[in-house]
């Protein structure tokens, strides 16, 4: 019997499907081509990014590598997203799944990827790198909250299904995605799937004048919006998630946010909770990069105090951070570092949900990290693979 780790093709899309739906429905039914539209179909690109074992050229294992570009402002940062992890049932314990993640994790580095992202257990993939950190928020609105703060005033605006023909919303749709500082890049081609994603539905806000004002993605029973946008023209973000909730037969809706986004503070003051939780499985392997770019999104989202920090990074050597003003950098050094950590915690240290001083003992010179972080890892339901 022979076993090989083979990139799939367009010409396996139907076998692999039906060995991974086979695997996952064994918990919950499972269509990953419905599930995930926008990262499985029958195209040699999107199933290259697909790693399978092969045991005598049947399918055993799969792992897919999944290609992210994340926009924060004029920086760009090179991700991969792990998905679709599966091992035959009558083969686990045969060790293709680690075989597999430190294939994808190698090829990671051989391609200069600056971090990586996924979802699942913990522990079973803090063996590859990863730790779970990062920061989200999660705001529950309810009718309530709305009627003590508009008493009986209802909103204008009003919700049409985005049609996937209805490419002129569409591209309003993408034009508002891509106005923003912080965002994943996504394809013409791929963005209408990639709102559908989850089993997600779009929805265009429109004026009373029927102008579309900006949109939002929310599960099927419209309690959960994963993704909110709207013209800076008026500023109707509020408006959109205050006539949302309204409307809905239900009782409330939850929210989930970017640190950065401008719903964070308009909702602060309205909904009746706020959560703030990990954003999944995180592994950096450029720290110095994807520290660079995340301080300075953290700067943008509120002042920072001045300061000069060097922690060492075990297995990638010292980082310093400095903030200086409106100017953040941060540089490999030969400085004495102030403080030393191993990967996970500096994971966990920088980029949260809990503060610096839960993490590790902060000594007088690194009192400033208490005030720069968490830095502002986050990514969308939407981006997620």
């Amino acid at each position: 019997m022979t076993t090989e780790i083979v990139q799939l093709r367009a010409d396996d899309f139907e076998d692999a499907m039906d060995f991974m739906n086979l695997v996952f429905s064994a918990s919950s039914p499972t269509d990953f081509p419905q599930l995930l539209p926008a990262l499985y179909q029958p195209d040699d690109e999107m199933m290259g990014w697909n790693w399978a074992v092969r045991e005598s050229g049947r399918i055993r294992a799969v792992v897919g590598s999944f290609p992210i570009e994340w926009q924060l402002g004029e920086i760009r940062l090179e991700m991969s997203g792990i998905g679709g992890v599966s091992s035959h049932l009558r083969r686990r314990g045969a060790g293709y799944m680690r075989q597999l993640m430190d294939h994808c994790v190698a090829r990671m580095h051989d391609e200069g990827k600056h971090l990586s992202w996924l979802g699942g257990q913990r522990q079973r993939y803090a063996y590859f790198g990863y730790e779970k950190c990062g920061v989200g928020h999660t705001f529950n609105l309810s009718k309530t909250n709305l009627r003590h703060a508009y008493g009986d005033t209802t909103s204008r605006l009003s919700f049409e299904p985005l049609d996937a023909t209805d490419l002129t919303h569409r591209a309003g749709c993408i034009e508002l995605h891509d106005a923003q500082p912080y965002h994943c890049q996504r394809t013409t081609e791929r963005f209408d799937f990639q709102l559908r994603s989850w089993k997600n539905r779009p929805y265009i806000a429109l004026a009373p004048d029927g102008r579309m004002v900006g949109y939002l993605v929310a599960n099927s029973s419209g309690d959960s919006v994963t993704e909110i946008y709207a013209v800076t023209e008026g500023d109707p973000l509020l408006e959109i998630a205050r006539a949302w909730t309204s409307q809905r037969s239900g009782g409330s809706t939850s929210f989930h946010l970017a640190p950065w986004h401008p719903l964070v503070r308009q909702l602060g003051p309205l909904a009746e909770s706020v959560s703030t939780s990990y954003t999944g499985n995180w592994q950096v392997f450029k720290w110095q990069e994807t520290l660079d770019a995340l301080l300075n999104v953290r700067s943008n989202i509120g002042p920072l105090i001045n300061g000069r920090i060097c922690v060492e990074i075990a297995g990638y050597g010292v980082i310093a951070l400095e903030v200086c003003g409106e100017a953040t950098r941060c540089e490999k050094t030969q400085e004495k570092p102030a403080l030393s950590v191993d990967a996970p915690t500096a994971h966990r240290l920088f980029f949260g949900p809990l503060a610096p001083s839960a993490i590790v003992d902060l000594a007088p010179q690194t009192a400033a990290l208490e005030q720069w972080c968490p830095l502002p890892l986050f990514l969308g339901r939407q981006d997620g693979v």
